[in-house]
């Protein structure tokens, strides 16, 4: 018997947006995306800003807001809450309220949310590019960074199971480094990193460095697809470079536009132009944990894959 088209809806709950993507669904395809947005929930900015490690009401207030009008997109799209899957990552791992914010997404929205590991993590980053791209699974070497975490997947073609390098770094708490360990300024009481110069940009590059693993075989000299959204670190450098595809020399091209800029210059470029755009502030630690991956692992290069989030995967999942 024909798989019958069910619509659903899949929720990735970051530590810097929120992501939904509704889709008409067919077994494990997705057949038609009939609505997709990421709107930004600065969590793992307001975890790192806090002194006790928790979440704020003001934080979490906001991110029942935006989930709650996600929500209502839902419904206008005829999805039932019973339709609906939703996972939340690294911040809600970590912050000490973090569990208590989503039996709050439950109890008030009705959206259970499923704290995933880093391993689930990286499958459904996996499964997303796999999903998005034409060439085969075990040609796709994937990359998934976001507020707070980051995992790089692939097939292993001795036995067909997924491996990774991953790390506990994302543009949140790679923007905290900065203002703390290199500009020596008390993150809370600092609104913006801006301006970045280069001796500091350099300074945070070899701070992230010591902080990642050794690199596997398989990763080390790779191309690799790294997927993400308009705020994510990848589409960054793909609007400095004009072009989603980039080796590490054309990363670092595009680390020194975004130098010595304050926030108003910075707000000018086209990775800070849109409505649901993050703040400036965020720029440069971006791209500098993207030239320190890239460097660690000696990759060969990046090719830039729009997607929600990890939506996709998550869309096909049992």
């Amino acid at each position: 018997m024909k798989p019958q088209s069910q619509r659903r809806a899949a929720f990735d709950i970051g530590s810097g947006a929120t992501k939904l993507v509704v889709a008409e669904v067919v077994g494990s395809h997705v057949t038609t995306v009939l609505f997709g947005e990421e709107r930004p929930v600065p969590f793992a900015i307001e975890w790192k800003k806090s002194a006790d490690g928790r979440l704020s009401d003001a934080i979490q207030a906001q991110g029942l807001a935006v989930l709650r009008a996600l929500l209502e997109v839902c419904r206008q799209h005829g999805v039932e809450i019973t339709a609906c899957r939703a996972v939340a990552t690294e911040v809600f791992r970590k912050a000490a309220n973090g569990g208590d914010f989503l039996q709050a997404v439950q109890s008030q929205l009705g959206l259970a949310v499923e704290v995933v590991s880093q391993e689930v993590e990286a499958e459904l980053g996996f499964r997303t590019a796999v999903a998005l791209q034409d060439a085969p699974p075990q040609d796709i070497v994937c990359w998934d960074s976001g507020g707070a975490s980051f995992q790089i997947t692939s097939l292993d073609p001795a036995g067909g199971s997924l491996r990774s390098w991953v790390g506990a770094l994302g543009s949140g708490n790679t923007t905290a480094m900065l203002v703390e360990g290199v500009q020596g300024h008390a993150f809370a009481e600092r609104a913006t990193p801006n301006p970045v110069s280069a001796t500091e940009a350099e300074s945070l590059i070899a701070k992230l460095r010591s902080e990642l693993l050794p690199v596997p075989d398989w990763l080390r000299g790779a191309s690799v697809t790294a997927i993400g959204g308009p705020n994510s670190m990848f589409c960054v450098a793909n609007e400095a470079l004009h072009s989603r595809s980039y080796t590490v020399s054309e990363a670092r091209r595009a680390l020194v536009s975004v130098l010595d800029l304050p926030d108003a210059e910075m707000a000018a470029k086209p990775f800070c132009q849109g409505e649901l755009k993050e703040p400036p502030g965020l720029i440069v630690p971006k791209v500098c944990l993207l030239v320190a991956v890239m460097e660690h692992a000696a990759m060969a290069a990046v090719h830039f894959c729009p997607s929600i989030g990890s939506c996709q995967g998550l869309l096909i999942s049992d």
